[in-house]
């Protein structure tokens, strides 16, 4: 996974911890991180969702840290986004989803997981087998996201003869084009995801769901909200500041995720041809 990244929230939930009551479902985002240097996942994200709930049923301090595993360099980056939690207490955590939808949510191929006893019965860490959903990164070579500001303005003749007029603005609004780099073919549909030569190329696991352009045109046809992430952060050690909430209007008339792709090597490498997303200022 590299820059840029978009990413939106859905419902998760809810889960079970060691066959406890469920925790309830909430609305969680799928990247967020609190701190640049530690990458620990952000409050509202679903890696942020199972620490909550392992913590309410276990106790509070059961799950330490809940952080989110990537390259975030200007580098090329096939690696996937993952997320990983440290167990430290001395018994293990049974996670029930109640599906394999929900758990792909999450980041987790199977309805259920195991998350190891921390010291000292090991090491207590559990890392997900496929990227956590709702979002998308093409993970190639860094891309870039060009902003562009559209000033909105009404104007009407002030005298008589028109010569002059007055301009009154109705506000501006901004319009990112991501212009993404070479991406791998499995990061741009599930068709390719499920192939082993392509799942191989972007480091990805046979059957993953997520981080496909695919998941984000689905998403963008529910109109959902994304948001923008242009770089890692700021600076290192400091709360991302970087992204910027944004739609993606085009998805009414284009119906696919072939729409917004071209070809660059056939079928391995595909780029990004006109992702457009209209947000803020």
């Amino acid at each position: 996974m590299n820059f840029p990244l978009i990413t939106w929230a859905d419902t998760v939930g809810p889960v079970s911890i060691n066959g406890g009551a469920d925790y309830p479902a909430q609305t969680r985002y799928g990247f967020g991180i609190s701190n640049t240097s530690t990458k620990n996942a952000a409050g509202d994200t679903v890696v942020d969702y199972l620490r909550d709930a392992i913590n309410a049923e276990v106790g509070a301090g059961t799950i330490v840290t809940a952080t989110y595993v990537y390259t975030d360099g200007p580098g090329p980056s096939n690696s996937p986004l993952q997320g990983q939690w440290i167990n430290t207490t001395s018994s293990s955590i049974s996670v029930y989803f109640g599906s394999v939808a929900m758990a792909n949510k999450f980041g987790f191929s199977s309805s259920t997981t195991v998350i190891p006893a921390g010291p000292p019965g090991g090491a207590g860490i559990s890392t997900t087998n496929i990227n956590p959903g709702m979002f998308w990164g093409p993970a190639g070579l860094a891309g870039d996201v060009r902003r562009m500001l559209t000033q909105r303005a009404a104007s009407s003749s002030s005298d008589m003869s028109g010569l002059s007029t007055d301009v009154v603005n109705w506000g501006a609004v901004a319009d990112l084009e991501m212009m993404s780099t070479i991406f791998c073919a499995a990061n741009y549909t599930r068709w390719f995801a499920n192939i082993q030569i392509y799942a191989d190329a972007a480091n990805r696991q046979i059957g993953d769901p997520n981080n496909t352009l695919e998941g984000l045109i689905e998403a963008a046809a529910e109109g959902k909200t994304f948001r923008l992430y242009r770089e890692p952060a700021l600076a290192a050690g400091t709360i991302p500041g970087t992204y910027q909430i944004c739609r993606m209007p085009g998805v009414s008339n284009k119906g696919s995720a072939e729409d917004f792709v071209a070809a660059a090597d056939e079928p391995r490498l595909w780029s990004t041809a006109g992702l457009i997303f209209r947000g803020q200022t």
